[in-house]
């Protein structure tokens, strides 16, 4: 009878260990894992401080601390709700929306390619680039789940088209874009996943479906930009004026001169490429080990013919790595998480691979997976110090409740874990500009960021008439140093 009742509860547990319903749990739990111990990053602070100020003034008092201010709305809104700080609200927003993307990526497999939901909740975990941000608080977990929760409603609305179902799938993406406004280019990706895959004679039906609203908007944004309408300096201006020759023909001017005779010519080529090959290149850093089953899927025929009820994904990718590459000839720069959309839509390609390659290996499988759910653990378990000197020091600062109006700071950290939310923080390790502020006699205190690039700054300070009278210092040489004017004998 109890071995009956244990095999019933077996079996019950088995029904509801779904891989969309492990996907969602394990996220969270890596989330919380990732959390722990963690301290807020740079763009955390300003998302807190623009919810502190939409708390206090709302959304004009929000939008002057940051232009794109939905996620510290959000973030403020949670707060008086639930009674939680913003940091938290925002740290537990972050949580549910990379869960719920997560969720959703293998629940849209799983509904084209049942076989693959397993492998997929896999991957979409273990992927290094897609996680290892998991301890920071930004805005493309926001994003990055209602893009999913859209293709989701897209792939549903495929199946049973209906105007209602379409304007859902818009709407949602809309708010996408709210998070993260070059959301908005994966438009063009349904509309061309649509004409590619909707039956002949229903092309253009669901063209104006999917695609009549956010055609009409484009139209109008671009009438606005073109005809000086958008306000300067705001953030679909900067977006927009991404796209601007004129400012690249500038760089590449400014370039010109730091080559040799022979190549001065070439320097425009020179720099639309080398800009260009940040993106491929930040892909094969973030893909990490997952780059071998991608391998293994673009390689074999058989699975890449299997994988085209995916295709919504594979014009996201197309999609996204154009965004890129204008992003980066606009600022030769790519952070990381920027490229965590490719990463997202690549989840049933190296998951196709990734189950090929279990397959072909059968002995191996518990090693794959082993080294899976291994990865999972190394992008949240963080081995090195981290960045406790900025909380150690903002620490120091609120316990030993110094005026902050007479304190020269110039680490945005360490003023963010004092409290000091509306303090002025200087630019960092301008000495010119410390021994200014010195010779004024108007600050008490000098709080100052130090990296293990500076250059050596203990002769300086001293020369500078500064004394150290507290020091936070990590392993690596990173540090925090508190340092007041030494006084002069008349």
């Amino acid at each position: 009878m109890t071995y009956a009742l244990h095999t019933s509860l077996l079996a019950r547990f088995a029904d509801r260990l779904t891989p969309v319903r492990t996907t969602f749990v394990a996220s969270l739990l890596l989330s919380l894992i990732a959390w722990f111990g963690s301290a807020v990053n740079r763009d955390g602070m300003l998302y807190v401080r623009a919810a502190h100020a939409f708390l206090d003034g709302g959304f004009t008092a929000a939008r002057e601390i940051f232009n794109w201010p939905f996620l510290p709305i959000v973030m403020g809104i949670v707060s008086k709700i639930s009674g939680l700080s913003p940091e938290t609200s925002g740290y537990l927003l972050n949580a549910l929306f990379m869960a719920g993307a997560c969720a959703l990526m293998v629940a849209c497999i799983e509904r084209r390619q049942r076989d693959l939901a397993w492998a997929a909740c896999l991957t979409v975990l273990a992927l290094p680039g897609l996680n290892e941000y998991r301890n920071e608080l930004l805005r493309e977990y926001g994003c990055w789940f209602f893009v999913m929760l859209s293709f989701w409603l897209a792939q549903r609305c495929s199946d049973r088209p209906r105007w209602p179902g379409a304007l859902a799938v818009q709407a949602t993406l809309g708010v996408a874009a709210l998070f993260r406004p070059e959301a908005a280019a994966l438009f063009a990706a349904l509309i061309a996943w649509q004409w590619f895959d909707a039956p002949r004679e229903e092309r253009w039906r669901r063209l104006m479906m999917f695609g009549l609203l956010p055609l009409a908007g484009a139209v109008v944004l671009v009438v606005l930009f073109l005809g000086g309408k958008l306000e300067t300096g705001s953030r679909l201006w900067l977006e927009l004026n991404r796209i601007s020759t004129a400012r690249f023909d500038a760089k590449a001017q400014a370039l010109a001169p730091a080559l040799i005779e022979y190549a001065r010519d070439q320097a425009r080529a020179i720099l639309f490429f080398g800009s260009l090959a940040l993106v491929p290149l930040k892909l094969i850093q973030k893909f990490g080990l997952f780059l071998l089953p991608l391998i293994l899927f673009l390689a074999n025929r058989e699975l890449r013919a299997a994988s085209k009820p995916h295709g919504l994904f594979a014009f996201g990718i197309v999609a996204h790595v154009l965004v890129l590459g204008i992003f980066v000839l606009d600022l030769q720069f790519l952070a990381g998480r920027y490229v965590g959309l490719v990463l997202l839509f690549s989840t049933p390609f190296a998951a196709a691979g990734l189950l090929a390659l279990i397959r072909r290996f059968p002995r191996w499988r518990f090693v794959v997976i082993a080294l899976a759910i291994a990865l999972m653990a190394g992008n949240v378990v963080s081995t090195g110090p981290g960045k406790t000197h900025f909380v150690e020091a903002g620490r120091w600062l609120a316990g030993h409740s110094i005026d902050s109006r007479k304190v020269y700071i110039d680490s945005g950290r360490t003023a963010y874990h004092a409290g000091w939310q509306s303090t002025v923080v200087a630019v960092r390790n301008n000495r010119p500009g410390i021994e200014q502020a010195i010779a004024t006699g108007n600050y008490e205190i000098f709080v100052l960021e130090l990296s293990r690039k500076d250059p050596p700054v203990d002769d300086w300070l001293q020369q500078a008439g500064l004394r150290v009278i507290q020091r936070f210092e990590l392993p690596d040489r990173d540090a925090v140093l508190v340092a007041e004017p030494i006084r002069k004998q008349p």
